[in-house]
């Protein structure tokens, strides 16, 4: 009997909530079953496998930044807290994939909680000290992933992303260090028109590439500067470069033939989402040539980055 009453109880809840119009707020808090290990086909072997494989973490990842997008900070450690105790995305992996894959997850993690208002980290200390752990963890596999480390190109700077915003959210300074170290590897190989001889190699790819590595740079250079780090400022100046190189592109991509003659292939995303870069760039730059570029394109989205980056990095736009 009694537990009959609580099974009513329960459902009367539930009721309850859906007639306040709160049961999505409630769906969206149900943490879903981890992934313990990514460990998906390469994303060029079998893109179908990949898509199939990866569902259920970028999943994961789209709810989490979703609610930290309309502030569920409650919500948001509840799904950071759960995976964290089941030590999500350590297991072992075979390939080379899921070590990207890993890197670009604990960056958006650790990205999602770097917005975590003072007052809230405070109040929610010992979820923190489940979640950060494991995310230091993702950190220092990612530090020492071989199949990163050889490259020697964009997945550098992303994992260099993942250590300086990991680094940065806990406190650990080698994580930072071992990030900026990654992070200058890519600023010093931009050359003198902004292009990078790694990613020419990509063929009809290469602008997208261009694009994809300057994202990391950026946003690094902008937690480097918390650091009182000016990463901008170094080779000359070589992140504007980039910068200006993807620019001129977006404008007129004809004009990437100044780099190579070879006729670019874009995906759809390559100058939408992957262009977030923009945001910050022009927070900090106020380059006169971007709100037209950034108007029509907002809001931009990236799940590598913690969900909304307009929201996290913008700023009003000139009328």
């Amino acid at each position: 009997m009694h537990n009959r009453f609580i099974r009513m109880l329960g459902a009367v809840s539930v009721l309850m909530l859906m007639s306040l119009g709160i049961n999505h707020a409630v769906a969206a808090c149900t943490v879903p079953a981890p992934v313990k290990s990514i460990d998906p086909a390469g994303f060029y072997d079998d893109p179908a496998a990949y898509a199939q494989a990866v569902k259920p973490m970028r999943d994961y990842i789209y709810q989490l930044n979703k609610a930290a997008e309309s502030k569920q900070w409650t919500c948001v450690l509840a799904l950071l807290e759960g995976w964290a105790r089941a030590d999500s995305l350590m297991g072992p992996i075979s390939g080379y994939q899921g070590y990207y894959e890993r890197s670009w997850a604990g960056t958006d993690f650790a990205l999602v909680l770097l917005r975590l208002p003072r007052e809230v980290s405070e109040a929610n200390a010992d979820q923190l000290r489940v979640i950060t752990p494991w995310l230091t963890r993702i950190a220092i596999a990612t530090r020492d992933a071989d199949a990163i480390n050889h490259l020697h190109n964009n997945l550098v700077y992303w994992a260099g992303l993942n250590l300086v915003a990991t680094g940065t959210l806990a406190q650990r300074q080698e994580l930072i260090d071992a990030g900026l170290a990654r992070a200058r590897e890519g600023i010093h190989d931009i050359g003198l028109y902004g292009e990078l001889e790694r990613e020419i190699k990509r063929g009809d790819r290469a602008l997208h590439y261009h694009t994809f590595a300057l994202i990391p740079l950026v946003f690094t250079a902008e937690l480097a500067e918390r650091q009182g780090t000016n990463l901008y400022q170094e080779n000359h100046g070589a992140i504007g470069r980039l910068a200006n190189l993807v620019i001129k592109a977006v404008q007129n991509p004809d004009s990437f033939t100044e780099i190579t003659p070879v006729k670019q292939n874009l995906f759809p995303w390559t100058f939408q989402d992957e262009l977030s870069w923009m945001e910050p760039y022009y927070a900090r730059t106020r380059d006169p040539r971007l709100p037209a570029l950034i108007a029509p394109r907002r809001l931009f989205s990236e799940w590598r980055l913690g969900g909304n980056v307009t929201v996290a990095w913008g700023v009003a736009l000139p009328q």
